[in-house]
């Protein structure tokens, strides 16, 4: 993709705290996310400032992911997040205050408008396209206390599939605060 009005190559907040590189393959099939028209999606997590856990998923695979949750769960997160206002309205809103700035888009939480830096937890999430990071309603940030709320939606069936899957992506020491949603 050429640099565009609502894209920008993928900036270093989302590259690979490991390498000090773009995240270059899927967590799950192993697919270069580098090839051209390859979508993707990455959540990165922190703790007091340090990276905790990151991946990125391919379209297909993060597809298979959201098969996994139950219809209850689903139904629960896109209420809690409809009760925020429309997702396309919060896009345009963000790319005619921001532009293509990710700093500001992650600079605080969506849900609840906390300045991350003053966050003890936080993750972000970024939708690309190869090198791409795409202002589609992402990127964005959700502090400790959103993602709280949020896994309290979700059903055992849903959690039990969550805890799966971060073992499947993370192995030993897999977080629990994973959201393939």
């Amino acid at each position: 993709m050429d640099q565009g009005d609502d894209y920008i190559p993928v900036p270093e907040v989302f590259w690979s705290f490991e390498t000090g590189r773009p995240i270059d393959r899927c967590k799950l099939c192993g697919c270069d996310l580098m090839a051209e028209g390859t979508s993707y999606l990455i959540e990165k997590a922190f703790r007091n400032g340090e990276t905790i856990f990151e991946h990125a998923l391919c379209l297909e695979c993060h597809m298979e992911c959201v098969k996994e949750l139950s219809q209850e769960s689903l139904r629960r997160i896109r209420a809690y997040f409809d009760e925020l206002g429309d997702m396309e309205h919060y896009r345009a809103q963000s790319l005619d205050r921001f532009g293509t700035d990710p700093e500001k888009w992650i600079a605080h939480c969506m849900v609840k408008g906390y300045p991350i830096r003053e966050c003890e937890e936080y993750q972000l999430y970024g939708f690309c396209v190869d090198r791409d990071l795409l202002f589609n309603g992402a990127p964005y940030a959700l502090c400790g206390e959103a993602i709280d709320e949020i896994m309290d939606l979700l059903s055992a069936e849903t959690r039990g599939a969550l805890d799966a899957l971060s073992d499947r992506i993370f192995g030993i020491d897999a977080p629990k605060d994973l959201l393939v949603f």
